[in-house]
């Protein structure tokens, strides 16, 4: 056996160990119910799909009133169609959300060996898989139906097609893949902008004989993007007289503050230490210290180290940090300019953590130019076991794992007690509750998500982030409203404890404002500490004529 191929066998075997690291954490901490209300919106759409070749959802909020059934004007389809591709083996959309976020933890170390080992070499590279894979982001969200660790993998698979290809065909893949990913996730529109301006490096960094070539490539990779994004803006402008429907409301935080958050997020993924990145995002002796921190380091690196990078390094380099910063101007000015319900953190992030250490570790690798000095071995050498041990820490001792399922009580609870009511699926009813997702989720209730009551704590720690229209006052202003929006149909609601600021103490309604509610004409089917639940009878023609 050569020395070569034992090499590779040692390293196939820590690839494997990492893996195995990834499965027992899912193994032992994956929440009871691991969705949330962005993946009832891929299983609806990937259900409908497969059902009746639609991709309509039900509306998230109240309105339209109408309209049990929408098109989706806030998430792109990718994920919902590749939902629907492997349910269609027989396998529900629900558990191929999950199994999707479980292959792409498990496989992801592989695919960041694979595509960074040439720039790196084998020794970081396996480092970059390690850390990636025990990075805050992926261990908390490959426990979750969602497409954020699916769109990571199909992110590093471009950008490992895009650096190792020798073929067009390979460069056509890479861009089918591009595709895909901004089909599944609108920020990887960042994506698709970071190959071009990577090709524009390439082409300028070349040899005015290679130009050629690289032109080829890009045309290819551009070519098999066209193949998915072009259909996909064609179907927007068509159905929703824009390329880019996917809009919300103004957002209530400015630039500054998402930027810090931004930092503090990306810090905290990237290093695993959440006390550090709070420090340098929050304070200004940090922030001002990461600044110079920063310029220094830019400094050095030109001056010292870019001459001795090889080619290849070079090229990662670029490419991981072109999207590093391209993703990073994409999700800062998106939560700036529109309001998306949720504060920055690990979800937007996770994406761009693996290039900025990929980056770190291209200026890291010893390319092989010049002498390597003793006090720069000394520096790698602290950089990584501090890397790894902030890692380590968080894998074993984060108390984030240790809390993931302490609300699955109350959502078992909660569907238990609605189940018969709003699992109903009969034409033109209007079914509402405060727990919709898991009822759309479970068993395909087309239920509404009605906003928060305000009165509560939890609320109040939302208020950073919800526009101002958003809430109600109490449980009857949201009684009164879920009336008018619903017009003349027929309604079923049920509010149960623990979510969306309705709390135990808020149940069972009083008296006097049950006996409030029932004048208005709703019948209480049930009342007590487990939900409210309430019906509207529809009405008729000559009631409607009377009101």
């Amino acid at each position: 056996m050569t020395w070569q191929l034992r090499a590779l066998l040692h390293q196939l075997f820590i690839l494997s160990a990492i893996s195995l690291l990834v499965m027992v954490h899912m193994h032992y901490r994956s929440p009871s119910f691991p969705f949330t209300p962005d993946s009832a919106s891929y299983i609806e759409q990937a259900r409908n799909f497969l059902d009746s070749g639609s991709l309509l959802i039900t509306p998230y909020g109240l309105a339209p009133g109408d309209q049990d059934q929408v098109e989706n004007r806030l998430f792109p389809i990718g994920f919902a169609v590749v939902l629907a591709v492997v349910s269609s083996v027989g396998i529900d959309a629900k558990d191929a959300a999950i199994g999707l976020a479980h292959f792409s933890a498990i496989t992801l170390p592989w695919l960041l060996f694979f595509s960074f080992r040439h720039s790196i070499g084998p020794i970081l590279a396996l480092l970059l898989a390690g850390l990636a894979a025990l990075s805050p982001g992926v261990l908390k969200h490959s426990l979750m139906g969602l497409t954020d660790v699916f769109g990571l993998w199909l992110a590093v698979a471009v950008i490992g097609l895009t650096l190792n290809s020798r073929s067009i065909s390979g460069f056509i893949f890479a861009g089918l893949l591009a595709g895909a990913a901004y089909a599944i996730r609108n920020a990887h529109l960042a994506l698709l902008v970071t190959i071009v301006l990577y090709f524009s490096y390439c082409w300028l960094s070349s040899a005015a004989g290679e130009r050629r070539a690289v032109l080829l490539q890009a045309a290819a990779a551009m070519f098999g993007m066209a193949v998915v994004v072009a259909p996909l803006l064609l179907r927007n402008i068509l159905m929703f007289g824009s390329p880019n429907p996917y809009l919300m409301g103004p957002s209530t935080i400015g630039f500054v503050e998402n930027l810090r958050t931004y930092i503090e997020a990306l810090l905290k993924d990237g290093t695993a230490c959440g006390e550090c990145a709070r420090y340098v995002a929050w304070s200004l002796p940090g922030l001002l210290g990461f600044g110079v921190l920063l310029i220094a380091a830019a400094y050095a690196i030109y001056k010292y180290r870019w001459s001795n990078v090889s080619t290849i390094g070079k090229k990662a380099f670029a490419i991981s940090t072109i999207y590093l910063v391209i993703g990073s101007c994409v999700v800062v000015a998106a939560r700036t300019r529109y309001q998306w319900g949720e504060l920055i953190n690990l979800r937007h992030t996770l994406q761009y953590s693996p290039f900025l250490l990929a980056g770190l570790f291209v200026l890291m690798a010893n390319h092989g130019r010049t002498r390597v000095r003793g006090g720069w071995m000394i520096a790698k050498l602290l950089i990584s076991v501090c890397l790894v041990l902030f890692h380590v820490n968080y894998a074993v001792f984060s108390e984030s794992f240790r809390n993931s399922d302490n609300d699955f009580p109350k959502l078992e609870q909660a569907f238990a007690t609605g189940k018969t009511y709003l699992c109903d699926k009969q034409a033109d009813t209007y079914l509402v509750s405060n727990w919709a997702h898991v009822f759309r989720i479970e068993c395909g209730g087309r239920v509404r998500q009605t906003e928060a009551i305000t009165g509560s704590a939890e609320v109040s720690e939302m208020r950073a982030f919800m526009s101002a229209s958003d809430g109600y006052v109490s449980l009857l202003d949201a009684i009164n409203d879920i009336r008018q929006q619903a017009a003349s149909r027929s309604i079923r609601v049920g509010f149960f404890p623990g979510r969306f600021g309705v709390e135990p103490e808020n149940l069972p309604l009083s008296a006097m404002d049950e006996q409030h509610i029932v004048g208005k004409g709703w019948h209480v089917l049930r009342n007590d500490q487990q939900g409210l639940i309430l019906e509207y009878p529809k009405i008729g023609s000559q009631q409607m004529g009377l009101q």
